[in-house]
């Protein structure tokens, strides 16, 4: 059984009469002492019962594909609220309010960082994936499963790699040196932009299919976040136009899951850079 509301003027056994009685709203309304509006009110419903008195539609400037990319940064990126309110509005929306996205939090679950699962959507992120790696210098690609830890491996055996090439191509003392010194420094999965791309489910009246794209630097605050519908090749673009320019380091290599799929989009750009 459903509370009654603290204001009500009603109650279940007064309504159920107003529904059953064939006296007129007029004297209704004097004998139960309320006023005619309620009267005709229950007269039109037969369950006796408050309605909820949450609001049919939501007054929020945050489309539903919206919320849910935002719930992803949320518990993939573990931001706090004035980081995510940040990252919301310079690439999702606008007009997003801070307390606006706190209620939207609450919503899904999410508002208190301290109650998330640290698991909940990372787990996908600690499963080794087929990649294809293409050294700069020598356009070598070399195949290999990578997790975090493997990343971190792979990289650091080009860079070694490279720095004994360099040993033994280079008579100069000083060049030796400043080869040495590159090998014995080593790279960490936190030294590596994560990408990751999500497909979004198709909501409800919703034509298109939605895809949220999201890259961080682990070790910093550098976010870059990408929701879109249009061609993936336009929103790659995007990505390396807002790196190239907005990125607070240098790009020395890519790693990339899918190599093909992924050269396929960026060469074009590659092939336009040269051509300026």
């Amino acid at each position: 059984m459903s509370k009654q509301h603290k204001n009500a003027t009603t109650t279940p056994e007064m309504r159920a009469f107003i529904y059953e009685s064939d006296l007129s709203t007029a004297v209704l309304a004097r004998l139960l002492k309320i006023s005619e509006a309620t009267v005709r009110k229950w007269k039109k419903r037969s369950d006796t019962q408050d309605a909820s008195h949450i609001p049919k539609s939501l007054n929020t400037t945050l489309r539903v594909e919206q919320e849910y990319a935002v719930v992803q940064l949320r518990t993939r990126l573990k931001l706090s609220l004035d980081e995510l309110l940040c990252v919301c509005q310079t690439f999702i929306n606008t007009n997003t309010s801070r307390a606006g996205l706190q209620r939207c939090l609450k919503r899904h679950g999410v508002s208190r960082l301290a109650d998330m699962d640290p698991l909940c959507a990372g787990d996908d992120e600690n499963h080794p994936v087929c990649v294809d790696i293409e050294a700069h210098e020598s356009s070598e690609i070399t195949s290999s499963e990578i997790s975090p830890q493997a990343m971190s491996d792979v990289l650091n055996k080009m860079r070694q790699k490279h720095a004994l090439e360099q040993q033994k191509n280079q008579a100069s003392s000083q060049l030796t040196e400043h080869a040495i010194n590159a090998q014995s420094t080593e790279l960490s999965c936190l030294d590596v932009v994560q990408v990751n791309v999500t497909t979004l489910p198709k909501f409800a009246d919703q034509k298109e299919q939605y895809r949220l794209l999201v890259a961080h630097d682990p070790e910093g605050t550098w976010v870059y976040v990408d929701l879109y519908a249009d061609d993936e090749k336009k929103a790659a673009r995007r990505y390396m136009k807002h790196v190239l320019k907005y990125a607070p380091f240098h790009i020395r290599r890519v790693l990339a899951g899918n190599y093909n799929e992924f050269l396929s989009r960026f060469r074009l750009l590659d092939q336009k850079t040269k051509a300026k």
